[in-house]
This record gives structure tokens, C-alpha cells and sequence, in this order.
């Protein structure tokens, strides 16, 4: 099961370097053949804007959150999470609020 905040490697080859990472925001009580998710991108590729791109450790690489670029993913695409972001909800909450609400 994809759990809500899990990491997984992008599953776009192409997207490999820029976009090492996603993450799945969506929550677990919504349960599709799908999942929103936001990109996690490689540091030296994003200028963050403040609380909008919070910075996360994944593997040793240091990426920032982009929750502008949000997409749903087939959960065939998700494969095994590397790591899960719960114990930073907080901050990824606020860069969802802050995309949709501007505050």
C-alpha cells in the first residue's frame, strides 16, 4: 500500500536528474488507482521560495519540494518508497496551503 508522504524514485527517466524524487501528498482515506504527488527537485536545479519549497534529505541528496508541479501517478509507477516524509507534515501541509490558498 502508498501511504500518504511516501518517496519513491521518479519514474521518469528522462526526469531523472532534475526530479530525482516524488512524493506522494495525497492522503491514505483516498483510495484510487492513483496518487497525487509532488516532485522532489535535486537542490542545484531550484532557487527555493521560502516556506513553498521546503528542503528534505532523501538517499544523501538534498532536494527541495515543488507542490506547483503536482501530478497523479498510476500506482503502477510508484515501486518501493525510499523513505516517507511523515514526521515533516507539517511543512509539506503549509506548501500545499500556501499553492492553494496563498496563504
Amino acid at each position: 500500500m502508498t501511504r500518504q508522504f511516501d518517496v519513491h524514485l521518479t519514474p521518469f527517466r528522462r526526469d531523472k536528474k532534475i526530479r530525482p524524487f516524488i512524493v506522494v501528498v495525497q492522503s491514505d482515506r483516498i483510495d484510487y488507482a492513483s496518487r497525487v504527488c509532488a516532485p522532489l527537485v535535486a537542490a542545484q536545479f531550484l532557487v527555493p521560495n521560502g516556506r513553498l519549497n521546503p528542503a528534505f534529505t532523501i538517499n544523501g541528496q538534498k532536494c527541495f519540494l515543488h507542490p506547483a508541479e503536482l501530478a497523479t501517478l498510476p500506482l503502477r509507477q510508484l515501486r518501493d518508497p525510499v523513505a516517507n516524509l511523515e514526521v515533516e507534515r507539517d511543512r509539506i501541509i503549509a506548501a500545499l496551503d500556501l499553492v492553494f490558498t496563498g496563504i
